[in-house]
């Protein structure tokens, strides 16, 4: 079968490329719904490698990229019994067991091993269900962060990422939500879906205006959710290290893809912070398995708000120009392809 693929072709050079596709006996072959972007796709489109251990290594191009999708299984490998054509499905591969980040979502059809994809629920939207993959992994932030009812919460970050566990934790029962940030966009949206304030740390002394809201306490736990790309990740980590209480939780999630230095590291030690790293797509397939349903039911009854953190939309062939905003426009948020 023939396929249109996403593929890094150079240095901020993205294309489509045809190509054919066949399942291997293992193997499963997907119709796609949509694809999105992640930070990591961006991460690879400026430097043409995702692994900070490669960061020597000659990118091999072409790269077929993308791993946020869903769609619809045409067909099946002869050993596949999991799955049969009709199933519906949210690609959901683990790079642990894979060793790649691109297993080329951003496609008209793609193929993977059923361990590397789960089931759709009955009845869910497909426009969600394609951005489960990204974001499942926000949500077991949650489920593992240890929230309790009345705890005072700060995110640190607006990205994608943040607006997700912000709204999470305050389902979860957080008396507030403070979210930081240092766009104006970032931080209205935030606010629009029930973030109870905001600081814009390019505005204001971010740590200064978390202690008022504390009345110099610190908050009982903060999710550090600035990372991949973002220039924030050493600023925002070293504010979250001073702005949880002593013996708060410090939960983050997202890669940080270059080497970053904590100056009050010994506040980790001597305050005895609970720090929680928190991955789920990183963990093995069979992880990934028991996880997912958990996850996808927040997403499928909409417990928190997906929708308007779409902030462009563009049809598969126009994948040069995706590209250009999300790397261009740090309000754009997530940023969809359709097939």
């Amino acid at each position: 079968m023939k396929t249109r693929s996403a593929a890094l072709e150079g240095i901020r050079k993205v294309g489509l490329i045809e190509r054919d596709i066949e399942p291997a006996p293992d193997q499963i072959l997907v119709k796609a719904h949509s694809a999105s972007i992640c930070l990591a796709d961006i991460q690879m489109y400026r430097q043409g490698y995702y692994f900070y251990a490669k960061r020597h290594e000659k990118p091999n191009f072409p790269m077929f990229i993308g791993h946020e999708s869903g769609g619809t299984v045409v067909s099946v490998g002869s050993r596949v019994h999991e799955y049969k054509e009709g199933d519906k499905v949210i690609l959901m591969h683990s790079p642990r067991t894979s060793g790649t980040v691109t297993p080329g979502g951003m496609s008209d059809y793609w193929v993977a091993h059923p361990l590397d994809v789960v089931p759709v629920p009955e009845g869910m939207d497909m426009d969600l269900a394609s951005l489960a993959e990204t974001v499942c992994p926000f949500i077991f932030v949650v489920f593992r962060s240890g929230i309790k009812l009345g705890d005072t919460v700060a995110v640190t970050g607006a990205n994608f990422i943040g607006q997700i566990i912000a709204q999470g934790l305050k389902k979860s029962g957080a008396l507030s939500v403070t979210v930081i940030d240092n766009r104006d966009f970032r931080l209205e949206m935030a606010k629009k879906l029930g973030a109870d304030n905001v600081i814009n740390s390019a505005k204001v002394n971010a740590y200064e205006a978390a202690m008022e809201l504390t009345k110099g306490r610190g908050f009982d736990l903060v999710a550090q959710t600035a990372a991949y790309i973002d220039p924030t990740v050493e600023e925002y980590m070293n504010l979250a290290t001073e702005i949880v209480r002593p013996m708060g939780i410090l939960v983050f999630q997202g890669d940080f893809l270059h080497p970053i230095t904590i100056h009050n590291f010994q506040r980790w030690h001597h305050e005895s912070l609970d720090i929680r790293s928190v991955a789920f797509r990183h963990y093995t397939p069979q992880e990934i398995q028991v996880w997912a349903p958990d996850c996808l039911k927040v997403m499928q009854h909409e417990l928190i708000q997906i929708r308007p953190l779409i902030t462009a939309t563009f049809p598969l062939e126009k994948v040069a120009d995706a590209f250009r905003l999300a790397d261009e426009d740090p309000d754009q948020l997530k940023v969809v392809l359709k097939p």
